[in-house]
């Protein structure tokens, strides 16, 4: 028995060893001293006020209309004003519409083309929370070193900060190498179909991009507990969308003579059956690379639990689950937003119909989804569907050992010294998921400061960009041009 116990002590011993060897050596390197990426041909302030003017135009995306045609081909024509050099040196065309899709030839035609993005469009503004607005959506205000409005985080500062980037580059007499495209889609905000159109095209041209780029990733800063420097997250694939429709039909009647489960009630108790058996949590695939990135620069106790994560996982899925913001990153969500019943408060329906919304972890599936509906509720008198409108998969996952990631990780690193770069999971939908059909390298990434309270202005009530963080979203995109597109291997 006592070689056994001193056996065991010696295995424990071993382990003990092995974990803090592992959580010792899992360090981030310190941050390079140099100063942060400095640009005189961008004027932040004259930059602001572009952007500004663009935010003044209602483009605002309803699920049930059309796109607001008059608004969007306003800011068609005060975008050709404010960026004169881009509409004379660039080949324009107007797709479906409404959305913009931009060509620079580049000086070799072997090489593949880099793709910008972003979307014209913008969500609505509840009009209940405008009066808590401090400065009107849609008035461009420039105050407190911010812009403000509708747009200047959800997408039109990706629009502005690429034109701006090309046109300056285009008065310094620059020529890419490597083709550039510019594209805008205008309905981003409810289907994405703007984007899609501009995919089709490129793709009956034979265009298959080295890599895209489009919103999604941001720096963040105070997200993440006990991490010091700033992670700078590069959305590497997104989550997929669907909608179930669940329905209930019964009898209806009185509401005076209710029977033991009336169809509201059936309903209800699926929803909660739903709400309380989830997709399960993983730390897999890009969620899990960016802990290791953003463990590696953590306080000891941090970095012994994830530099040994096969270990501990369980113990990270769980406290990372805690929170609505990092549990999106580790399953495909159930979220039930629409529950309708009877037509009166005295009247049983005929039927009660809710929707519950999934955004879909890679390696799920709709149909998989629809599969755990059915499984999860076991309720014959429950229908379950596809809500009817917009839905997608998962996006691949693009790498990151590719031209674009890299130079996309060193650009963030020259203009933000000192900060940490990660693969992401973005858990909305971008346009740069119908890109996969014409390149495996699709990245979102857009060099703004975000923390916990810049994360509830998106859709949010105060949406606003800071002048100088608006300035260097420009600088980024001028250097990733510059490292990517430039002759003699991107130099």
């Amino acid at each position: 028995m006592k070689r056994i116990l001193a056996g065991f002590g010696m295995l424990v011993l071993a382990l003990a060893v092995v974990l803090v060897a592992r959580a010792v050596s899992f360090r981030a390197p310190p941050p390079a001293p140099a100063a942060a990426l400095t640009d005189a041909a961008v004027n932040d302030s004259a930059a602001a006020e572009r952007l500004a003017r663009a935010v003044r135009f209602r483009t605002v995306s309803w699920s049930d209309s059309q796109p607001p045609r008059e608004p969007l081909l306003a800011l068609h024509r005060q975008l050709q004003t404010d960026f004169p050099g881009v509409h004379r040196a660039l080949a324009r065309e107007v797709v479906g519409g409404y959305s913009l899709l931009y060509r620079w030839p580049g000086t070799d035609r072997a090489l593949a083309p880099v793709v910008l993005m972003g979307h014209l469009d913008v969500v609505p503004v509840d009009a209940a929370a405008e009066s808590r607005w401090h400065h009107q959506p849609f008035s461009g205000d420039i105050a407190d070193g911010f812009v403000w409005g509708r747009g200047t985080l959800d997408d039109k500062v990706s629009v502005l900060a690429a034109l701006e980037a090309v046109e300056t580059l285009l008065a310094e007499g620059f020529q890419p190498a490597r083709t550039v495209y510019l594209a805008f889609g205008a309905d981003e905000e409810v289907s994405g179909s703007g984007a899609d159109s501009i995919v089709q095209r490129l793709r009956a041209r034979g265009v298959h991009p080295e890599f895209v780029l489009d919103e999604g990733g941001a720096i963040t800063e105070g997200i993440f507990p006990g991490l010091a420097r700033p992670l700078a997250v590069v959305g590497v694939a997104e989550k997929g969308y669907a909608s179930i429709e669940l329905t209930v039909d019964a009898p209806g009647g009185h509401s005076s003579m209710p029977p033991r489960e009336t169809a509201v009630g059936v309903l209800a108790q699926a929803i909660v059956r739903l709400e309380r058996h989830p997709f399960p949590a993983h730390l897999s695939g890009p969620t899990g690379a960016m802990l290791d990135v953003a463990g590696r620069a953590m306080p000891f106790g941090a970095r012994f639990v994830i530099a040994n994560r096969w270990l501990f996982e369980p113990l990270l899925v769980r406290q990372l689950a805690g929170s609505p913001t990092t549990d999106a990153m580790l399953r495909t969500t159930t979220a039930p937003t629409m529950f309708e019943g009877g037509p009166k408060d005295n009247v049983l329906p005929q039927r009660a119909r809710a929707v519950v919304n999934f955004r879909i972890l890679p390696g799920d599936s709709v149909a998989g989804v629809l599969a755990h509906v059915n499984a999860v509720v076991r309720d014959a008198r429950v229908s379950a569907r596809l809500a009817s409108g917009s839905r997608s998969e998962p996006s691949p996952v693009s790498s990151t050992e590719t031209t674009g990631f890299r130079a996309i990780a060193r650009a963030a690193e020259e203009i933000a010294p000192g900060v940490l770069v990660a693969p992401s999971l973005v858990v909305g939908a971008t346009d740069a998921r119908h890109y996969a059909v014409i390149t495996p390298n699709a990245y979102r990434f857009l060099p703004l400061v975000m923390r916990a309270d810049d994360i509830a202005r998106v859709h949010g009530v105060d949406e606003r960009v800071s002048v100088e963080g608006y300035g260097r979203a420009i600088r980024f995109l001028r250097r990733l041009l510059r490292l990517t597109t430039a002759g003699g291997g991107g130099r």
